[in-house]
């Protein structure tokens, strides 16, 4: 591993200290770690591995002979021991010597693929012999639906044999803040909306240059940034066209299920499984509505967000070399593009913003609020207690427009039908220029009270950048 990569490690400290808890209870444990492509499965049992006896494999997609040779080769020269290329053979070896040792299986999916048989035979092998051993087994892989809907379901053999299972999802704003520690705090927003959470992305940024200047390098053809989503799609899922179709339709503004089954040309009626799986790969969210029946659905991974308003519409610009157009495009959308990204930063930092004493209401329901042509982005309830209805413009404001904002928020708040003993509006833009005083059920969030809400050791603790 490069000193770069030692350098950048970016969070998981809450993940890494499940693990070491495992670890240190010493005996036979069965962990399982999972999530989509580039998340940082494979970089964080790597730092977890630290001073221990390791032995680390990762699956080809190969035929079950050419796995086990595969298989082989990697146990004579990491253990110096001939293996028969059963795992299974290796990790009742392993458990016989009476070791700790750490053993990770990574890309676990492809060794399912090759030999069916193998989830049936390590159920048998932890009962019988590995369960009194020492061995401290990782099974590791990026087929998210494989993991959720096959290996750990219920009529799995391996249901209920695991110590620890985690899902590696995208980093929060929080951690993504500490790792553009250098950027003002806009700049950080702009690259968190670019290129969302993911670390392999983050890391594709020059951090000594603006998210613009970035996007010139990033925005061409062969970037990874530009062929990842494509890539990724194609190698998760079985359908990609599909899916880039609804991915598509929703990135243009399309919410309802007629539209996005539209695009994608399928029937509505199917389109609630392929959410579903856009769902598990932590690429879409449904929203709530707050106090009433149903949800709309928006992006939760802005890399993806990004990639289908603009890549994917300005790919015949990229494609042709007028890569230069592309990014001055961008520049001219971006503040538009810009507002739903804030919108659904805002419903992601309630939980810190609350804690900050910015946003005075517990946030035990969040969602947004709709009804025919009105609608409030952000709706934070304490049941029975509080609410914030919040506003959300990524734009400076005058203290004037600021409170017609807010006067007008709260038009739209009473009817809601949710006004509850304390209500609070909340308006959240970029920042204010001559702020007004201010009644105390109204406020204000700009930009500086998000670094504030963000800045906290108890935010922050565990990110190296």
């Amino acid at each position: 591993m490069s000193e770069r990569d030692m350098k950048d490690f970016i969070d998981r400290e809450a993940e890494l200290g499940l693990l070491e808890e495992a670890w240190r209870k010493g005996g036979f444990a069965f962990v399982v770690v999972y999530g989509r492509r580039r998340v940082g499965k494979t970089r964080l049992l790597l730092e977890f591995a630290k001073g221990k006896q390791l032995f680390y494999y990762t699956a080809i997609e190969a035929p079950l002979e050419e796995l086990r040779e595969d298989f082989a080769r990697a146990a004579k020269v990491q253990l110096k021991v001939p293996s028969s290329g059963d795992p299974i053979d290796l990790l009742e070896w392993l458990a016989s010597t009476g070791q700790r040792i750490l053993v990770v299986l990574d890309e676990f999916q492809y060794m399912v693929e090759a030999d069916p048989s193998l989830p049936s035979r390590l159920q048998r092998s932890i009962d019988t012999t590995l369960s009194g051993s020492k061995v401290f087994l990782v099974i590791c892989g990026s087929a998210v639906s494989f993991f959720e809907r096959e290996l750990m379901a219920y009529r799995s053999p391996l249901f209920g044999r695991g110590s620890l299972s985690l899902k590696l999802s995208p980093l929060g704003f929080p951690h993504v803040r500490r790792y553009l520690s250098n950027y003002p705090i806009e700049e950080a927003v702009l690259a968190y909306g670019a290129v969302g959470g993911t670390p392999a992305y983050l890391k594709l940024l020059d951090r000594s240059k603006s998210v613009l200047e970035n996007l010139h390098y990033l925005l061409r053809l062969g970037s990874r940034f530009y062929e990842e989503a494509p890539n990724l799609l194609r190698q998760e899922l079985r359908e990609p066209r599909t899916y880039m179709g609804i991915l598509a339709a929703l990135a243009s503004g399309g919410r309802r299920p007629s539209q996005l089954a539209s695009a994608a040309g399928i029937d509505a009626r199917a389109l609630p499984k392929y959410l579903a799986v856009l769902e598990e790969l932590d690429i879409v969210a449904r929203i709530a509505k707050v106090g009433g029946r149903g949800s709309k659905l928006d992006f939760k991974d802005n890399y993806f967000r990004f990639w289908f308003a603009f890549a994917y519409k300005l790919r015949h610009l990229i494609e042709t070399g007028f890569a230069q157009e592309a990014v001055e495009h961008v520049e001219r959308e971006l503040p538009s593009y810009m507002g739903p990204v804030y919108e659904s930063l805002l419903r992601e930092l309630l939980p810190n913003l609350y804690r900050a004493g910015l946003v005075p209401v517990r946030p035990v329901e969040v969602g947004s609020w709709w009804s025919g042509k009105v609608e409030i982005d952000v709706v934070a309830r304490e049941p029975g207690r509080a609410a914030a209805f919040v506003e959300v413009k990524w734009r400076t404001v005058s203290g004037a427009e600021a409170l017609e904002l807010l006067r007008e928020l709260e038009a739209k708040a009473s009817a809601t039908g949710l006004l509850p003993p304390e209500s609070y509006y909340v308006l959240a833009v970029k920042r204010v220029k001559d702020q007004p005083p201010l009644p105390k059920h109204y406020k204000l969030l700009q930009l500086s009270d998000i670094e504030a809400a963000v800045s906290s050791a108890s935010c922050l603790h565990g990110v190296q950048a």
